[in-house]
């Protein structure tokens, strides 16, 4: 009983990008694999809000900003995730044939850019729940940076020392710039590591946390986001064409279009009537099944005068 609203939500059904009114005609199990997809799709909307606010928090360092910023996000991606899931909503009416490969390379265009917002979403949280392990990666960098910058100087002062000691300098002057050259390399190798403690690596911290072979078990969490960003895309096409659903939007959808259909021929003979009554016309078209027009009325076939003359003087019977 606790989980009735799941068959009667129809907020959660605009959430699915699908019509609450057909909807609310449908059986129960329709219903409620429709509240489910909605609710999928409000978690998804939460956690990019969250997501983004603190990814933005951590690189400008405001609340203000990040909060912003979070908020435009997650509806953008909202808006954009709700437009890819009614493009995968099964056509009822009918329709031209469309190429197998070019119907498969849709899906796959539109699915990928779903796993992507997943990937993207899923790194600023990711980094929240895994920061000590990153922050370890990422000083144990910083040692090796800081070692190669102190290798980098203690050539180059080597090579300065060598060329004073071509000067021939005596004892004192060169005892003198040994202390000089010392000083100066123990300054720059301090405001290089000052530098380097002070920068935010937030961005450096996500590329490491992705790139590292220490880290590869938070790829199984950007796994889970990633299909959370995807079952609704997999329950949405698991809902048969023949579902009640379906055929309830076929039915309305059909109706919708032949009747409107009906009104606008009925008008455009109405004008034709009115405007050229002489000249008898009305409405033609060249398909079959219009306002559908999936089926093409053969054009006229000119047959050769062999032909014609077997025709004409019935010698075909």
């Amino acid at each position: 009983m606790k989980f009735k609203f799941l068959e009667h939500s129809k907020f959660l059904w605009w959430f699915a990008g699908e019509d609450p009114y057909i909807l609310s005609e449908c059986p129960k199990k329709i219903r409620v694999k429709f509240s489910v997809m909605g609710l999928i799709v409000i978690t998804i909307l939460l956690i990019t809000g969250i997501s983004f606010t603190y990814g933005v928090y951590e690189l400008l360092e405001s609340y203000y900003f990040g909060f912003a910023i979070g908020v435009y996000f997650a509806f953008v991606i909202l808006f954009l995730y709700l437009f890819i899931l009614y493009t995968l909503t099964k056509n009822v009416l009918p329709k031209k044939s469309v190429s197998k490969i070019g119907r498969i390379a849709s899906y796959v265009i539109r699915i990928g850019f779903l796993v992507f917002l997943g990937v993207i979403v899923s790194q600023p949280i990711e980094y929240s729940l895994f920061s000590n392990k990153v922050d370890t990666l990422l000083n144990d960098n910083i040692i090796k940076e800081i070692e190669i910058r102190n290798q980098i100087l203690n050539k180059e002062y080597v090579y300065k020392l060598k060329e004073s000691q071509n000067l021939n300098l005596s004892q004192d002057l060169l005892a003198e710039e040994v202390a000089n050259f010392q000083w100066d390399k123990t300054s720059r190798l301090e405001n290089f590591i000052n530098y380097q403690y002070s920068r935010n690596f937030f961005i450096r911290k996500m590329i490491l946390m992705d790139t590292s072979s220490e880290t590869w078990y938070i790829w199984i969490f950007s796994g889970l986001f990633v299909f959370i960003f995807i079952s609704p895309i997999l329950i949405k096409s698991r809902i048969s064409i023949d579902s009640g659903y379906y055929r309830n939007k076929k039915r309305i959808q059909s109706k919708l279009v032949l009747e409107n259909h009906y009104t606008f021929v009925e008008q455009y003979n109405s004008i034709l009537k009115r405007n050229y009554e002489a000249l008898n016309l009305t409405w033609q078209t060249t398909y079959q099944d219009p306002p559908f027009n999936t089926i093409k009325i053969n054009d006229l076939e000119l047959q050769s005068d062999s032909e014609f003359s077997k025709w004409l003087l019935n010698e075909n019977n």
